[in-house]
């Protein structure tokens, strides 16, 4: 505990060497339990799951700031012009990679932890490096797919948070992210959306919560939102269109001529489709009249 404690001591003031102690102990307790197979150096194996746990949460708190300083970028949010600029200079070329070393296992932790209330607290706590992973493409693509996830499935505070963290990268990292995000959040709305013979209340507010975000994302930039909105629309239209064209079962006076004439699962099928249509089209005609 004196080791970890000498870090943060260090790594608050700036020291290099504390710093990259510090977060590969962060990279071991997020890893923590797994087997895999890596030789890490004898003073993080033989750390206490206690011990981890108080690494995880100093940097989770504390490293957006440290890196920061360190790379004399600005104190909070910024854009990626900005971390453009950053890149280009020798104080990123020598540490950017620490960014990148606690964004990664970072999100691993998300991805693998099973905690709601520990996976929303990563969330919230790196939301503050969002405009960090202009630096990283990949990694980026990573985050939106993942945040993603945890806003349309997860529960209690991550799909708030989840959300403003994908708000944060639109408006950070500009156009590029902000057309895969537009995409993904109506896709992943979509699928929250199906219906089903029961539907709870809990799951309509959630929907409900799901619309407004997809709003609150699409009036950010009002012309990319028309252009998604009428893609959108046109497959909605085809889907309407088949359903319209579908036949139905023939009348028949005949009584068991009536039973064999019931709906057949396809039938049902379309009519879902119908209904499904018919919801999108009176929630892209709310959100453009908001644009």
């Amino acid at each position: 505990m004196e080791m970890v404690d000498s870090w943060c001591k260090g790594a608050e003031d700036g020291k290099i060497g504390s710093i990259r102690s510090i977060l590969q102990a962060f990279r071991r307790a997020c890893h923590y339990g797994e087997d895999s197979g890596d030789n890490s150096a004898p003073k993080f194996s033989v750390m206490s799951g206690s011990v981890l746990d108080k690494v995880m949460h100093y940097v989770l708190k504390n490293m957006d700031s440290i890196l920061r300083q360190l790379l004399g970028a600005p104190s909070s949010g910024g854009k990626k012009e900005k971390i453009s600029e950053l890149m280009m200079t020798n104080s990123w070329k020598r540490n950017g990679n620490l960014m990148r070393v606690y964004l990664v296992n970072a999100l691993h932790m998300i991805t693998e932890m099973t905690d709601d209330q520990m996976i929303a607290f990563t969330i919230l706590r790196v939301r503050a490096s969002a405009v960090f992973l202009a630096a990283f493409p990949s990694l980026l693509r990573k985050y939106v797919k993942t945040l993603l996830y945890t806003w349309a499935r997860g529960r209690g505070a991550m799909p708030f948070i989840s959300f403003l963290f994908l708000r944060d990268l639109c408006v950070q990292v500009g156009p590029d992210c902000l057309d895969t995000c537009l995409k993904g959040i109506y896709k992943a709305y979509l699928v929250n959306c199906k219906l089903s013979k029961s539907i709870s209340g809990s799951k309509l507010q959630h929907i409900q919560f799901l619309g407004n975000c997809v709003k609150e994302l699409y009036i950010l930039d009002p012309q990319s939102a028309y252009q998604h909105a009428f893609v959108f629309i046109r497959q909605l239209a085809v889907i309407l269109r088949g359903a319209l064209t579908e036949r139905g079962p023939k009348t028949s006076k005949d009584k068991k001529q009536k039973e064999r004439n019931k709906p057949t699962n396809k039938q049902l099928e379309v009519l879902f489709l119908l209904v499904f249509a018919k919801y999108f089209l009176v929630f892209w005609k709310h959100k453009c009249c908001l644009l």
